[in-house]
């Protein structure tokens, strides 16, 4: 009973982040102009900081679709199939993705780097996930075949 709703809030969550992502595309170039006037270095990071920020954007929303196939799946009972595994291993190449993304504007705010190493670090965890999920996918389909 406590899994079902947990995954039914996840699911929710999910639907949210894709809400606000979206109405952040809209908010992101009156954010960066903002920015860069309060900003104490008195330099041009407006179009960076959009390039980057639509570029990522881009990779979340390709984030936030995999994790709502993924949690729909938890939610029909298919948690240690092939399909969840490729999802995160997607999942996990949009990490170093947004990491590399970052890494270029990291040049421009050094405070960035945060992002930058947090997005790898992701990607390297989810690589881990992604193979326990891939030999437990194995077990199971020797398990099916025992029995």
């Amino acid at each position: 009973m406590k899994n079902s709703r947990s995954v039914k809030i996840t699911a929710a969550l999910i639907k949210v982040a894709m809400i606000l992502c979206f109405g952040s595309l809209f908010i992101m170039p009156y954010a960066a102009k903002i920015y860069e006037t309060e900003s104490f270095r008195q330099d041009i990071v407006t179009v960076p900081l959009l390039v980057t920020f639509y570029s990522c954007a881009v990779v979340g929303f390709v984030i936030l679709f995999a994790l709502d196939r993924l949690i729909g799946n938890i939610a029909k009972q298919q948690v240690f199939v092939e399909e969840n595994v490729k999802l995160i291993k997607l999942l996990s190449y949009c990490c170093f993705v947004i990491s590399v993304i970052t890494l270029f504007f990291a040049r421009l705010r050094l405070l960035s780097f945060i992002i930058t190493f947090a997005a790898a670090f992701f990607g390297l965890i989810l690589r881990v996930i992604k193979n326990c999920f891939a030999e437990a996918v194995k077990l199971r389909e020797e398990n099916d075949f025992t029995i």
